[in-house]
């Protein structure tokens, strides 16, 4: 089996320097894939590795390019990547390698491998085991301790403790060509608002807006005459997470009715994707 190896940092490929976890070389990973699976063809092409906290949309877009440029002629596809905002990168990739009918995992490690070897260890094991099935998704530990497959469309953050989780529905994202948007130059400047009480909302400064929400929308009474005046702009605001089905509340009806559109059936790491996409 060829397997493309795309390393592209986080903890997996970091090290603990007097407790402080520092950003190093993806040489870990290597070594075990290499040294476990010498039956499996590996092939590792530089990348720019980076961090959970340094990650951008540049970053990822730059990422996802070369991986469809060097994928043709593979079997499989291993991505390790930072924790943190390892749930955007998956709802990206989900949407731009789909497409390429190569199983692909995205994985990595809560610590750093010279701190807990056995957990990024586990993980690149069950990596491979789910390639070697033709399964695609993104690999963690769960609440009971166990490797397992994430699907990357439906996978959100983790919490404190770096569990992940599914979204409840199960909406597939639109498979099609995403080349444009791998050759942009300039990508959306998305301004996110959270479902916060109070929270301060800036006037300019972006060109999309996604709007958090659980089913019923986000300080509706001030955001909606805001909206109306994005829209006329110009300027897509979308909501989500919005179910599929069950009642519309009222404050949900006023930001649709000011232009405001859906996104159902996707966490708001689904969105985000879709956002930067459109």
């Amino acid at each position: 089996m060829r397997i493309l190896g795309a390393m592209l940092g986080g903890t997996i490929s970091s090290y603990d320097s007097k407790g402080t976890v520092k950003l190093g070389e993806p040489s870990f990973a290597r070594s075990v894939l290499l040294e476990k699976y010498p039956s499996h063809e590996f092939s590792f092409p530089e990348f720019k590795t980076y961090s959970s906290e340094d990650a951008t949309p540049y970053l990822y877009r730059d990422a996802l390019k070369k991986i469809v440029s060097e994928a043709p002629g593979f079997d499989g596809i291993l991505i390790t990547h930072g924790t943190d905002t390892c749930a955007f990168f998956a709802q990206l990739a989900a949407r731009i390698l789909g497409s390429l009918d190569i199983p692909f995992v995205i994985t990595g490690s809560m610590r750093s491998p010279d701190k807990d070897p056995d957990e990024a260890s586990g993980n690149l094991t069950y990596a491979v085991r789910c390639l070697e099935e033709g399964r695609s998704g993104v690999v963690f530990k769960n609440g009971r301790g166990d490797q397992q497959l994430y699907k990357a469309h439906l996978i959100m953050s983790p919490d404190i403790n770096g569990i992940y989780s599914e979204y409840s529905e199960d909406t597939l994202p639109e498979i099609k060509d995403y080349t444009e948007f791998l050759n942009k130059k300039e990508l959306p400047k998305i301004l996110v608002i959270p479902a916060v009480p109070g929270s301060v909302i800036p006037e300019d400064g972006f060109d999309r807006v996604l709007i958090c929400c659980n089913h019923s929308g986000t300080a509706s009474a001030g955001l909606a005459p805001m909206v109306e005046r994005w829209t006329s702009k110009g300027i897509r605001c979308f909501m989500a997470p919005v179910p599929v089905r069950g009642g519309v509340y009222e404050s949900r009806k006023i930001l649709r009715d000011a232009g405001a559109e859906e996104f159902t059936g996707m966490p708001v790491e689904g969105a985000w994707s879709e956002v930067l996409l459109r």
